[in-house]
C-alpha cells in the first residue's frame, strides 16, 4: 500500500507547486519525485522544507515531508507534522480527498507503531471523508484491513474487502487478504468463490495454490494438499508457509522425517512463525522427542500463538510437558 500512496502522495504536490506556472516550481515536483525513487532523503526532506516553506498549509507539501520522514524511519515525526497541521486547522485547500489523506497517512503511522485500534479510528475518519477517489478509498480500505486483521477482527476484514473487490474484483491484494480472513473464519464454501476467480485471473500464482492447499488440508486430503503445495513452491520458490503446511500434511501421513525438513525450512525463512514452532513440536512428540517438543511449544507461547489461535499450544504443554508454561 505504501508504493501505491506513495504515488498519491506526489500528485498531491504536484498540486501544491502547480498552482503557481514557474518552470522552478514544476521542477522541484520533479525533483522530489526522483530523490524518493532513488531513496536521497536528505535531498528530499530538503526540498520538502523548501516546499511548505514557500507554500505553508498546503495539505500535499505536509503530506509529502511527513511521507519522507516515514521513509527516513521517523514515522512518529511525520504522524506528529499531521496532526500539527490537522489540530491548527488552516490547511489549504481544505477538499474532502486532502482531509482522507491526512487522517490516512495518520492511520499508517499508528499502524507501523502497531497502535491498531487508534490506527482503525482514523481511518474511519478518512473513510468518511474520502470523496469521489476512488484509488484512494481502495488504498485506505487495504490500510483499515490490515490492522483489523491484526487483532483479529475478521469480519471487518471481510466486509472492507466485500467493498474493495466491488470497486475492482481483479486487484490480487484484495483477494489475498479476503483468503486470509475466510480462512480465520474457516468460511469454506465462500472462499472457494474467490479462489475460483483467482484461479482464473492468476493462473501462476503461488498463493493461489497455496490457499487452495490449504482447504484441501482442512478437508482432511493431505495428499491433495501436499500436490498442491508442490505447485505453489514451484511458482513462488522458498515460501515460509507453504513448507509450513506442506509439512504439516506430510506429519499427518506419517511422513516424519518429510515433515520435519519442510518445517525446518519454514523456521529458517521465518522464525518469527509461532504456527511452524507448534507444528515441529506435534512431529517432535510423534518422534518421542519430547524435550525438543516442549522447547517449541515454548517458543510457541513466547511468539504468540496464543493471542492468535487459541489454547492449542498450551494444552500440550499440559499433555507433555508436565503441565509447565
Amino acid at each position: 500500500m505504501k508504493k501505491i500512496f506513495l504515488l498519491f502522495t506526489i500528485a498531491l504536490l504536484w498540486f501544491c507547486v502547480a498552482s503557481i506556472a514557474q518552470n522552478t516550481d514544476s521542477m522541484r515536483s520533479v525533483n522530489a519525485y526522483r530523490y524518493l525513487d532513488e531513496k536521497a532523503y536528505d535531498k528530499a526532506l530538503s526540498l520538502a522544507d523548501t516546499l511548505m516553506a514557500k507554500y505553508p498549509g498546503y495539505a500535499g507539501c505536509v503530506i509529502f515531508k511527513a511521507t519522507v520522514l516515514g521513509a527516513m524511519g521517523h514515522g512518529k515525526a511525520g504522524s506528529k507534522l499531521i496532526n500539527k497541521f490537522m489540530d491548527k486547522g488552516e490547511l489549504h485547500p481544505k477538499g474532502e480527498v486532502f482531509s482522507a489523506a491526512f487522517y490516512m497517512e495518520r492511520g499508517d503511522s499508528k499502524a507501523q507503531a502497531k497502535l491498531y485500534r487508534y490506527a482503525i479510528s482514523d481511518y474511519n475518519k478518512a473513510y468518511e471523508s474520502v470523496g469521489n477517489s476512488t484509488q484512494l478509498l481502495k488504498d485506505l480500505l487495504m490500510g483499515r484491513s490490515r490492522a483489523e486483521y491484526a487483532i483479529h477482527k475478521y469480519n471487518s476484514v471481510h466486509t472492507d474487502m466485500e467493498e474493495l473487490l466491488a470497486k475492482d474484483s481483479t486487484d490480487f491484494s484484495a483477494l489475498t487478504m479476503m483468503f486470509n480472513a475466510l480462512n480465520m473464519l474457516d468460511n469454506t464454501d465462500e472462499i472457494m468463490i474467490y479462489l475460483d476467480r483467482a484461479m482464473r485471473l492468476y493462473p501462476d500464482s503461488d498463493i493461489v495454490y497455496g490457499n487452495l492447499a490449504y482447504r484441501y488440508q482442512n478437508a482432511g486430503d493431505y495428499k491433495k494438499a501436499i500436490e498442491l503445495n508442490n505447485k505453489a513452491l514451484e511458482l513462488g520458490g522458498d515460501n515460509l508457509y507453504h513448507f509450513n503446511n506442506r509439512g504439516f500434511e506430510k506429519y499427518k501421513l506419517n511422513d516424519l522425517a518429510g515433515a520435519l525438513a519442510d518445517i525446518n525450512r519454514s523456521i529458517e525463512l521465518g522464525p518469527y512463525n509461532s504456527f511452524a514452532f507448534k507444528n515441529r513440536a506435534l512431529v517432535y512428540i510423534a518422534m518421542k522427542e519430547n524435550g525438543k517438543a516442549c522447547a517449541d511449544l515454548h517458543t510457541a507461547i513466547e511468539l504468540g500463538f496464543a493471542q492468535q489461535y487459541g489454547d492449542e499450544v498450551d494444552d500440550l504443554i499440559k499433555s507433555n510437558c508436565g503441565g509447565k508454561q
